[in-house]
């Protein structure tokens, strides 16, 4: 995991411990518990921190009575369901979401009770119709309705702008200025606010009804990516395979889910060709740019020429945490022989021929030196065959990754593309500007 997602200590806020946990990708994991009864509720855990949220709460000698979804995620997989598993807990979710393996729906006003702490649920619809938040002593924990000098989307999943404002607007009437707020998603690294920061500071709060609604359907932000993939894990609890096929993949990127197509080849290959839209994270820099990749949205698609390199990735980010990892079966070469999108450029060869050729190199060299110069040279020729030996009993190829980090191998490209996300455009931004008077 990355420690900056964690912070050093749980926050004391009211008469309760709140650890925030920021994922790279926006989203934001809650665990709030009773200090005196030692009990903890999980909030909308994104499927990356399960292990994270785990150690956290069994590291603080907490019990997890409670796991809940504010609402159905469509832009990241919801990790709910094994969280809730390894404690044996209680899933929460309002009735309208329709969650496979949920067991308590609360209706507006119900509690939950950490020891003999309250904590309120109210139904908040809007940014969708099965929202709910929580209130607790000092905190709200506002989901995908009120967020950061920001509200939530309305344009998909039932959304529906004028109920999101009765939705605010509503809970604003009820919680002191002095209530921190702590949102769903925050885009710029910000853990909260407060109800009269936002009073102050958030421009839709200064909108009327009217001007709310047309300023937040005006330009809609880009849809998040693979929504009908997550919508389905997060309905239906379906696991994200380990493999997917090339034609699956080429369907995805057909309905923009390129954004989530991770090529760990290297810089050089990927310039040659590759997905559009696709990011380039070569497979000696996947644990660097963990945070990066976590950043991407899943179910993350691995490619790589043919699906070897896509592999190991997996297997090294494995224990860092990262989940939602699909490798493309038989790699680039299966996705194009299917007719799916390339963009292509100038690069290099492939690895693969680049490893062919240097282990050629060196056995001709090894056979020439040892004919000419000194017997003892065959035993480079020798060395270069018992190292593809080993390469082929251990799939892995220490002259590959010696080649990969060659200067040819090493150009930096641009990648990737906007993912969307669950915030609605500023007023006066993507969305419709703000009216003269109030600029």
């Amino acid at each position: 995991m990355s420690t900056a997602t964690l912070p050093s200590a749980p926050r004391t806020v009211g008469d309760l411990r709140v650890l925030p946990v920021l994922h790279p990708q926006g989203c934001r994991t809650y665990v709030l518990a009773d200090p005196t009864s030692r009990q903890a509720l999980a909030l909308d855990v994104h499927l990356d921190l399960v292990d994270t949220i785990e150690a956290a709460v069994r590291d603080a000698g907490w019990t997890l009575p409670y796991v809940v979804d504010t609402h159905t995620h469509a832009d990241h997989p919801s990790g709910a369901g094994p969280l809730a598993e390894r404690f044996g807990s209680t899933r929460i979710a309002h009735a309208l979401a329709g969650h496979a393996g949920v067991t308590r729906h609360p209706d507006d006003g119900d509690t939950l009770h950490l020891g003999d702490r309250v904590v309120t649920v109210r139904h908040a619809p809007g940014h969708t119709p099965d929202h709910i938040v929580l209130v607790a002593d000092g905190a709200f924990f506002a989901g995908d309705t009120l967020l950061i000098e920001s509200v939530a989307r309305t344009d998909f999943l039932g959304g529906n702008p004028g109920q999101l404002y009765d939705s605010i607007h509503g809970l604003l009437a009820e919680l002191p200025d002095d209530t921190l707020l702590y949102p769903g998603h925050d885009y710029e690294g910000r853990e909260h606010s407060s109800i009269g920061a936002e009073k102050r500071d958030n421009p839709w709060l200064a909108l009327d009804r009217e001007t709310f609604i047309e300023q937040i359907t005006a330009n809609p932000p880009t849809r998040p990516a693979n929504m009908d993939a997550l919508l389905d894990l997060n309905r239906q609890g379906t696991a994200i395979p380990g493999l997917v096929s090339a034609d699956e993949t080429a369907e995805r990127v057909r309905a923009g889910g390129a954004v989530s197509v991770i090529d760990v080849r290297t810089g050089g290959e990927y310039a040659a060709e590759h997905v559009p839209g696709s990011h380039s994270i070569p497979l000696d820099q996947v644990v660097a740019r963990a945070d990066e990749i976590r950043a991407i949205p899943a179910p993350r698609l691995m490619i790589c020429r043919t699906d070897r390199r896509a592999r190991m990735a997996v297997d090294v980010l494995a224990p860092l945490g990262i989940s939602g990892l699909s490798v493309v079966e038989g790699g680039i070469e299966s996705y194009k022989a299917r007719g799916g999108e390339l963009l292509e450029g100038k690069g290099v060869m492939s690895l693969e021929r680049q490893v062919r050729i240097g282990a050629g190199l060196m056995v001709l060299i090894g056979a020439a030196l040892g004919t000419f110069v000194h017997p003892a040279f065959f035993g480079l020729s020798a060395f270069v065959g018992a190292g593809l030996v080993f390469a082929g009993i251990t799939d892995t190829c220490a002259m590959g990754m010696l080649i990969a980090r060659m200067p040819w191998n090493q150009v930096e490209v641009p990648s990737g593309a906007d993912a969307g996300g669950c915030a609605a455009s500023a007023p006066g931004g993507c969305a419709a500007a703000l009216p003269p008077t109030q600029e």
